[in-house]
């Protein structure tokens, strides 16, 4: 290029410069104004498939500060801590868990969140993960990424349970990818992977996947320092701010209490806006599937698409029509947002140290004992609270959720009906959101 004339040396230039420029600027427009949509390409057996065109990166994407580090990790430790109260993490320089100094308690509990959530481990598992190799390399490998997100990386990774976290991610989730066609059978997998998949594309969820099987392939080869180092060095060079911040949303969903949705909440805000949609949105159910292949395209059974999911999800462009059973039947399987905050509730309740949890059975007294609403215009009749619970002092606690204004007439009548019942219980009355509509507490009872 040299030895063309200067004229010529700036039109090829403009030629090459501008194109990118256009780019940038073209992303942005996109990520600003409208997701781009994709078609569902039906397939045989009720299967569908999702085709991603590759688009240019954000580079608002490419970055993460301390500061956004240091909210993730505060979510982060709070999803932890509220299962698991006795455990205390300090904020230092290396964050240190209380109470169970060897680390074997909270590292339990993670495991098995991440096999609830996501099946069966595909890579072996240590005993504990601060002394595998994988674990060490991980930790190392901040020194060698970009300057636009080292720093965050070096606050992320020195948490051991976030660290803890990102082994598990790699084994139990990220360790499907190692099959040339990734194939996820537990609907929780199967979400996450169609979430990542319409905020940021198939392309960058595949990459961070391979950069992680190579972290684990190398650091477990690995013989000496000098070769762990290396493993570190390769990963810690792959990952920009766009993959630093999906490995994130990986590793946080082994802890959350719901499904990711599309757009994403909480910690999902830092993906930003999604970069794709499907029209009428994606109802994903209890025996979904999930198959990425070698073309980048996505296959989906177990899915609902289009009308069909927009009646499902009510409006949301992507949710999970599985469940939660950990405390009794669904409530209703008409409004899956109804029984999962019961769910949450009790899972709370269980937390804070309160026995005898009930879902949606007929209303009993601190001791167990039946009651029922004497003064029923249509007869003697129990009333069946949402979630109710005994509190450690003692108390009955009972609550019930509206989820539409419309019942709330019908539910403050059944309120009073249950004060009737038991008036030395707790009740309360809230609507989905958690806006408090009644609450009774009786005399000389404390309320937290």
């Amino acid at each position: 290029m040299s030895g063309l004339p200067l004229p010529t040396r700036l039109a090829l230039l403009c030629f090459l410069v501008l194109p990118a420029a256009c780019a940038t600027s073209h992303t942005d427009t996109l990520r600003a104004a409208a997701p781009r949509l994709v078609k569902p390409s039906p397939l045989s057996g009720g299967r569908v498939r999702l085709s991603f065109e590759p688009i240019a990166f954000d580079p608002a994407l490419e970055t993460l500060s301390v500061e956004e580090a240091q909210s993730v990790l505060t979510v982060f430790h709070a999803a932890v801590l509220a299962e698991r109260p006795e455990i205390r993490v300090l904020p230092s320089s290396g964050l240190r868990l209380l109470n169970e100094a060897d680390g074997q308690g909270w590292e339990r509990h993670l495991r098995e969140r991440f096999l609830s959530r996501f099946g069966s481990a595909l890579l072996p598992l240590p005993e504990t993960w601060a002394h595998s190799r994988l674990y060490e390399a991980l930790k190392r490998s901040p020194h060698y990424m970009g300057p636009g997100v080292r720093a965050a990386a070096r606050e992320l990774f020195s948490s051991p349970v976030f660290l803890t976290s990102v082994c598990l991610s790699v084994a139990v989730y990220l360790g499907a990818w190692l099959n040339p066609e990734p194939f996820f059978s537990k609907a929780f997998a199967v979400t996450l992977t169609a979430a990542l998949a319409l905020t940021v594309g198939m392309i960058e969820v595949a990459n961070l996947a391979l950069a992680c099987l190579r972290l684990y392939r190398e650091s477990e080869a690995a013989r000496s320092e000098k070769e762990l180092e290396t493993a570190s060095e390769h990963f810690g060079k792959s990952v920009g701010g766009t993959m630093l911040r999906v490995l994130v949303m990986v590793a946080s969903m082994g802890v959350a209490k719901t499904a990711p949705t599309v757009p994403p909440g909480g910690l999902g805000a830092l993906l930003g806006p999604p970069s794709y949609a499907v029209e009428g949105g994606l109802a994903v159910e209890a025996a979904a599937t999930a198959r990425v292949v070698a073309d980048g395209s996505l296959i989906l059974g177990g899915v609902a698409a289009g009308e069909a999911a927009a009646r499902m999800c009510g409006g949301l462009a992507l949710c999970a029509t599985e469940l939660s059973t950990r405390y009794g039947p669904p409530h209703t399987r008409s409004n899956p947002p109804h029984n999962e905050t019961i769910e949450e509730e009790l899972a709370a309740r269980e937390a804070a140290g309160h026995s005898q949890l009930r879902k949606n059975k007929a209303q009993v007294d601190a001791k167990n004992r039946p009651r029922f609403d004497s003064e029923s215009a249509d007869g003697p009749r129990f009333r069946r609270p949402d979630a109710s619970s005994l509190r450690p002092d003692g108390v009955r606690h009972n609550t019930n959720y509206v989820s539409n204004v419309r019942d709330l007439k019908r539910e403050l009548a059944a309120f009073e009906a249950m004060q009737r019942a038991d008036p030395k219980a707790i009740h309360e009355l809230y609507l989905l959101d958690g806006t408090l509509v009644r609450r009774y507490v009786p005399a000389g009872v404390k309320f937290p």
